[in-house]
């Protein structure tokens, strides 16, 4: 009722404020109240743009407003002051969204947009990349190993697979690649079959873009049967056509090579085809893959890497209801 009532007022408000005769009339100066009208216009705008954000996302979450529209709109900055001569056909306030990051999100690139969504998983669709901190430096300090500073950041641009053989050559371990990626993987396992869950707005956003026909799937370098345990748990698995990993692809996503597969399998035109990813790395394979790259929030993002990942994608997304910003 209280949005009623404000959107209801604005142009009564706006049409008695510009109404010219008794303006004339009463020999009032109408520079002056045009001036006040803008003054007027921009506190309204600031007053209720965060009721206006409030809207976008339960307009997206009841599914009421179309993907890959503006979720909203709010008052434009005011008009260049006009001539006294033409006072008489002065407009009314006029709405708008204007694309920056700091306004009013645009809704999630929907099918006006795009055919197909490939999305990353850990950082993206799930919150769980803190089980994923030191996991593979954790491993070598069982084996008595101090193990060299980057060596984690190196790790997560790889398969699971590589990084087990990385580690094996490196520091001449016994084990084989097999037993070293099932003991670094022991002490993450039960967080996929247990706790970790889905990203805000992930469950309600999935289903909008199931409901439009959008082709949906999943490109992980996490091991397939955690990745499928989590989203089984969590009610998503079959809302993806397949799931699709690094290490049966057998290259990590500094290769193109598990989104092109991706691509075969989903049969869409890759301009009409997003990536959706938290990792910078794994989102400039994809943007020179020629892809539609969406960058995702993540609090374990370095500030550095956040600010690129805003650079180079074509969407940044801070939060999954009503929360893409178009560039």
């Amino acid at each position: 009722m209280r949005n009623f009532r404000f959107y209801f007022a604005v142009p009564l408000f706006c049409f008695g404020l510009f109404v010219p005769a008794p303006v004339f009339a009463q020999g009032k100066n109408p520079v002056k109240i045009w001036r006040q009208s803008q003054k007027t216009v921009s506190a309204l705008k600031r007053k209720t743009l965060k009721q206006v954000r409030r809207a976008a996302s339960s307009a997206v979450a009841a599914g009421t407003v179309k993907a890959g529209s503006a979720a909203v709109s709010v008052p434009s900055a005011p008009s260049p002051l006009p001539k006294a001569s033409s006072l008489k056909a002065l407009p009314s306030p006029s709405f708008s969204v204007s694309n920056t990051p700091s306004s009013v999100p645009f809704i999630f690139p929907g099918k006006s947009v795009v055919d197909a969504v490939i999305f990353d998983l850990d950082g993206t669709l799930l919150d769980s990349l803190s089980v994923w901190e030191h996991s593979g430096t954790n491993f070598l300090r069982t084996q008595g190993i101090t193990p060299p500073e980057g060596l984690d950041e190196e790790l997560a641009t790889m398969s699971l697979m590589d990084g087990a053989r990385l580690v094996k050559e490196m520091f001449s371990l016994p084990q084989d690649p097999e037993e070293i990626l099932r003991l670094t993987l022991d002490p993450i396992r039960r967080h996929y079959f247990e706790d970790i869950s889905a990203k805000n707005g992930v469950p309600e956003l999935l289903h909008i873009l199931k409901a439009q026909g959008i082709k949906l799937c999943v490109a992980t370098a996490s091991d397939r049967e955690l990745a499928e345990a989590a989203l089984s748990r969590l009610g998503l698995l079959d809302l993806f056509d397949f799931v699709i990993t690094c290490d049966e692809v057998g290259w990590g996503k500094r290769s193109s090579l598990i989104y092109e597969d991706a691509l075969y399998e989903l049969g869409t035109d890759k301009s009409r085809t997003l990536v959706v990813e938290d990792a910078r790395y794994a989102l400039e394979t994809a943007k020179r893959a020629g892809f539609l790259t969406a960058g995702v929030a993540d609090p374990h993002t370095s500030a550095k890497d956040t600010k690129k990942i805003r650079e180079l994608a074509d969407y940044y997304i801070e939060y999954f209801i009503g929360g893409v910003f178009k560039k």
